[in-house]
């Protein structure tokens, strides 16, 4: 309890959890001296991520970029929801041991793709992971956040005009998901079973218009 903690020995807590410990004490027992904050603040978005841990072991890399995939359409939404683009990718992989391993890198352009975010994570995931265990859990950050009105830098290497029509398609997926429902429209990629909990991939919910 919070009675427990706050009569615990602050040197105890902090040799058990480190500089947390010592933080959980200061809330205990009414020590903590941050600032408090005005009623209409909010807390900067730093990361934009979704992991999970699969129901049975992924044995190869097609395995994990379908699901890193399927995190990643929740991570494009999220960003799209709050204005932002992404200009790295951070992964973590858990091995079926529960030894976790973390990576990450730099985009070449800021994105909100979903497509593009999976596709970074799965070069990450390809050039670090050396397959000595199954891999158990995954996660997908989209980090180094900015607005999504910031300018940017074009690349001559980059297809401008691909990048476009890419964005227009990731907005008319993103406008159908959300009058009709999340599993409205998705890769063929991720039909069937990708290990996943709680995915309902044989459950089809089709708009009203069509049984009319």
């Amino acid at each position: 309890t919070i009675g427990d903690i706050a009569r615990t020995s602050p040197d105890f807590l902090k040799q058990l959890l480190g500089i947390n410990g010592l933080a959980i004490w200061r809330y205990a027992t009414g020590a903590d001296r941050s600032r408090v904050m005005d009623i209409d603040y909010s807390v900067p978005v730093k990361s934009v991520g979704h992991g999970i841990t699969c129901i049975a072991d992924l044995v190869d890399e097609e395995e994990v970029w379908k699901v890193m995939l399927e995190l990643s359409q929740d991570i494009g939404h999220k960003l799209r929801l709050y204005e932002l683009k992404a200009r790295g990718v951070q992964i973590t992989i858990k091995n079926n041991g529960l030894l976790c391993k973390q990576y990450q890198t730099q985009l070449e352009v800021a994105t909100q793709s979903p497509t593009e975010i999976a596709l970074k994570a799965r070069e990450l995931f390809s050039k670090n992971y050396n397959w000595s265990m199954p891999v158990r859990a995954v996660t997908v950050r989209a980090i180094s956040l900015i607005s999504a009105d910031t300018p940017q830098q074009v690349s001559l290497f980059d297809d401008m005009e691909r990048r476009k029509k890419r964005e227009l398609l990731d907005d008319t997926v993103e406008d159908i998901r959300r009058r009709f429902g999340k599993r409205a429209i998705y890769s063929a990629s991720l039909m069937g079973d990708l290990k996943m909990p709680g995915r309902g991939v044989h459950e089809v919910m089709l708009p009203g218009v069509m049984y009319e």
